[in-house]
C-alpha cells in the first residue's frame, strides 16, 4: 500500500467534510438497486465501504454483507455503527487485489463513486478484474459513478473558484477543476483546524499544520466503461441517471449495472 492521494482523503476527517452524504442519500440509493437488478439471496460485498452508511442499512433488512476499504479510521468508524451482537465482517484491502476467493458473492457495489482512483482507465482494470473474479457467475456489480459528462461540462463552463466552509473544528478549502487533458476532476482540499478548537480538530486527526492534498477522479464515458467492462466477463444490464431512477444522462449520476457471464 503506497502513500496516495486516497490515502489522505480518506482519514478520519472525512465523514465531517461528506457529511451531507446521510442515511437517506444512503436509503434512496439501496433502494433503487434492487429495481435495477437482483442483489442475490447470497452476500454481497460493499467496495470501498467507508464508514458503513450502506452495510448497516443492508445487515438490518437482514442481507449477509461484508465490506471492504483501505482506510482503517474509516473501517473503524463502520465497527462503531454495527449494533452490538450483530456484527459484520470488515476487511482492510486495497480493491486493486481482493483477499476473497473467486465467485464468492451475489453482488458487488461499488457506492458514491468509489471506483475511477488509479489514473487512466487501464490503470483501473485491476479493480474490475477482481470484481469480476469476486462475482459469482450471473452475479452484479453495481457502479455508482459520478455523470462524468455533466462534471466536464460544468467546469468547462465555469472557472476554478475555492469553496470555502466551516464544519465543527474544521476550517475547509476545496477547488474543483478539470486536468488539463480533460480526463480527471481534481479537487485540492486544505483542512485546518479553527483558531481555538485544536483540541477537538486533533480528534479527527487534523494538526495544527493541517492537511493538504488532492483527490483525483477519473472521468470515463459510458462506453469506456463498458468495453473494459466486457473485456472482464461483465455485460451491462441495467442503468440509471439518479437514485431516483431517472434516465441515464438526465440525472446527476450514473449507476450501471454488469453482470458476470455464465460460461
Amino acid at each position: 500500500m503506497t502513500d496516495s492521494w486516497f490515502e489522505q482523503a480518506f482519514a478520519a476527517h472525512y465523514p465531517l467534510l461528506y457529511q451531507h452524504r446521510d442515511e437517506r442519500e444512503a436509503a434512496r440509493c439501496l433502494e433503487l438497486l434492487p429495481k435495477l437488478a437482483p442483489l442475490g439471496e447470497g452476500h454481497i460485498l460493499d467496495l470501498g465501504c467507508g464508514e458503513g452508511r450502506h452495510l448497516q442499512r443492508m445487515r438490518d433488512h437482514g442481507r449477509a454483507v461484508t465490506g471492504l476499504d483501505l482506510s482503517a479510521a474509516l473501517l473503524g468508524r463502520a465497527r462503531e455503527r454495527a449494533n452490538a451482537g450483530d456484527r459484520f465482517p470488515l476487511v482492510r484491502g486495497d480493491m486493486r487485489q481482493l483477499p476473497f476467493t473467486e465467485g464468492s458473492f451475489n453482488s458487488v457495489l461499488s457506492l458514491f463513486t468509489a471506483f475511477g482512483y488509479f489514473g487512466p482507465l487501464q490503470q483501473n482494470r485491476p479493480v474490475v478484474a477482481e470484481v469480476a473474479r469476486v462475482l459469482a457467475p450471473g452475479g452484479h456489480w453495481f457502479l455508482d459513478y459520478l455523470d462524468a459528462d455533466r462534471v466536464r461540462r460544468e467546469l468547462e463552463d465555469e472557472p476554478p473558484a475555492p469553496r470555502v466552509r466551516q464544519i465543527g473544528p474544521l476550517d475547509i478549502r476545496e477547488t474543483k477543476r478539470l486536468s488539463v487533458a480533460g480526463d480527471r476532476v481534481l479537487k485540492s482540499v486544505s483542512v485546518l483546524p479553527v483558531a481555538g478548537h485544536e483540541g477537538e480538530a486533533a480528534q479527527w486527526q487534523v494538526e495544527p499544520a493541517g492537511l493538504h492534498y488532492e483527490e483525483q477522479v477519473a472521468l470515463f464515458t459510458v462506453d469506456e466503461l463498458d468495453v473494459l467492462a466486457a473485456d472482464e466477463g461483465l455485460d451491462r444490464v441495467a442503468q440509471a441517471g439518479s437514485y431516483e431512477g431517472q434516465d441515464l444522462g438526465t440525472g446527476d449520476r450514473w449507476i450501471l449495472v454488469y453482470r458476470r457471464r455464465i460460461t
